[in-house]
């Protein structure tokens, strides 16, 4: 059967009129649907049970439409096929997790941040800004009492102290109608946490003997004339220092800083409610006339880590206090206005420190032990520099003695004094020689001395001059110690840990053990 079928289909059939094809090819021309012939049902009735597939049943047969009929897809050509299969290949490739593409960009970013951020009260952050900025032989050194033996041992002169502590008011009916032209000072606006940084500008801004370098320089000059509060604006738009000082921030500090802005903006407006309804109270006569007693805090009322209360409360501030003339001077960034603490008299020896010493020594004793003061002061290698410039002149000028007297002195020597001096290149001194000559007063004196005398003197002048090659490295060394400190500081090391414990997240590890760690 399955034979004869084949045969059938493959016979060549005979033509049909031409109109006969017109109405086979297009049925619907003539306006009815086709009916296939009983002859066409029983071949395919035949073909379907020689294949074992069920025979459908008579008057199911449905004709197919000619708009069900899919045209053919047309070959595409080389070119199309090509560029087809590239794009396959592309689509399938995947891209490059390190491209820099698919890193986002974090939306907060410490060079564009508006923001200062907080920095720890340490001396070696401190004297890093101060460098940073341009500032020159100045130094930062911790105060561990404010005891007249204590300060005489730090680097002398200090040209202000720095007290850090719990922010509370204290002084404020003292403080100066007017900022005197002679005091500059900046105030410090709301949301900013520069008090460390502007505590050490108050200070610099009156000291003219400090250099404070360029920058500094033009931004007193520019807000020479204006009011504290135009002055603390101005500062906070100080993109120079700005950067510097965030530049110890870490991605989470920036986050930090804008959660705790919140609190802060929350509490003013909480103040601002209360202030309101207080004075409406007294206008209308509703109030009672007297203090409420706050409400004691109870154990499921208190402040949590993360509430506004316990982040007021838990705030701290830098505060300076700086001589300018014979006034000691309390500039405290919060203050509307400076404020005069006391004065001192040089002519009689008094130093402007015992004036400061007390104030801070006060405020201490009326708070909590959390606290700490820092010193500004020249830097001891500025003062060591000078010294051994002065002393390998000095010992110049007595061998040029002892060459005109006698010219053998050298081999009265012993091995240690004939020994090398050190060099003023190594000690930094070099450009300092011709800005300290020997005085003249001295150069007579040694010009008239023996030649036992001028051996004394020169022995004396090398120890000297060795001792102060000694602190000059000891300080080189201490200030190479402060700026590796402060590269640690601020380096992040947040994207690495993410990574990190990205990388122990995907493999499974962390998940096994954070049980261990919980």
């Amino acid at each position: 059967m399955r034979q004869t079928c084949a045969e059938e289909e493959n016979a060549p059939k005979p033509a049909e009129p031409a109109n006969k094809q017109a109405e086979t090819k297009n049925p619907a021309a003539n306006g009815t649907d086709a009916v296939p012939s009983a002859d066409h049902q029983e071949r395919t009735a035949e073909l379907h049970i020689s294949s074992g597939l069920p025979s459908p049943t008579p008057g199911t047969l449905q004709p197919e439409s000619p708009s069900s009929k899919k045209r053919a897809r047309e070959e595409p050509s080389a070119g199309e096929e090509s560029i087809t299969k590239k794009t396959k290949e592309d689509a399938t490739e995947l891209p490059d997790r390190n491209s820099k593409t698919l890193i986002p960009e974090y939306l907060v970013n410490k060079e564009t941040w508006q923001g200062f951020c907080e920095i720890e009260s340490e001396p070696a952050y401190f004297s890093a800004i101060l460098r940073d900025v341009g500032v020159q032989d100045v130094t930062v050194r911790e105060v561990f009492a404010m005891t007249p033996d204590l300060l005489d041992m730090l680097p002398q002169p200090i040209y202000g102290l720095i007290l850090l502590f719990r922010y509370r008011e204290f002084g404020n009916e003292d403080q100066a109608t007017d900022c005197p032209r002679d005091v500059w000072f900046a105030n410090q606006l709301p949301g900013q946490n520069s008090c460390g940084t502007l505590a050490m500008i108050n200070i610099l801004m009156n000291n003219p003997d400090v250099e404070v370098g360029e920058h500094l320089t033009q931004f007193k000059d520019f807000t020479n004339d204006m009011t504290p509060f135009q002055r603390g604006e101005a500062f906070a738009s100080f993109d120079f220092v700005k950067k510097i000082h965030n530049s110890f921030a870490k991605k989470m500090d920036l986050l930090e800083n804008d959660k705790n802005l919140s609190y802060k903006a929350k509490r003013a407006q909480r103040l601002k409610d209360a202030s309101s309804t207080t004075t409406k109270e007294n206008a209308t006569g509703t109030g009672t006339g007297t203090r409420s007693r706050p409400r004691r805090p109870s154990a499921d009322s208190a402040a949590s880590a993360d509430s506004a209360e316990s982040f007021q409360q838990n705030g701290h501030h830098f505060i300076a206090f700086v001589p300018v003339g014979t006034e000691v001077w309390k500039l405290d960034g919060m203050d509307a206005q400076p404020t005069c603490i006391g004065t001192f008299h040089p002519d009689t020896g008094e130093t402007w420190l015992s004036a400061a010493s007390d104030t801070i020594a006060t405020l201490m004793a009326a708070g909590d032990d959390d606290y700490g003061v820092v010193a500004l002061t020249q830097s001891p290698l500025s003062s060591l520099r000078k010294k051994a410039a002065l002393t390998l002149n000095t010992i110049t000028h007595v061998e040029a003695h002892l060459d005109a007297t006698n010219p053998t002195w050298r081999d009265l020597l012993d091995h240690d004094d004939a020994a090398a001096l050190p060099s003023p290149r190594m000690l930094g001194v070099e450009p300092l020689l011709k800005l300290h000559p020997v005085p003249a007063t001295l150069q007579l004196q040694i010009s008239s001395e023996t030649l036992l005398d001028s051996l004394t003197r020169r022995a004396m002048l090398v120890h000297q001059v060795y001792d102060s090659a000694a602190c000059i490295m000891e300080e080189i060394g201490t200030e190479a110690a402060e700026e590796e400190k402060a590269r640690q500081r601020r380096f992040d090391s947040g994207p690495a840990i993410k990574v990190w414990l990205e990388m122990l997240a995907g493999n499974g590890w962390l998940e096994a053990n954070l049980k261990r760690f919980m």
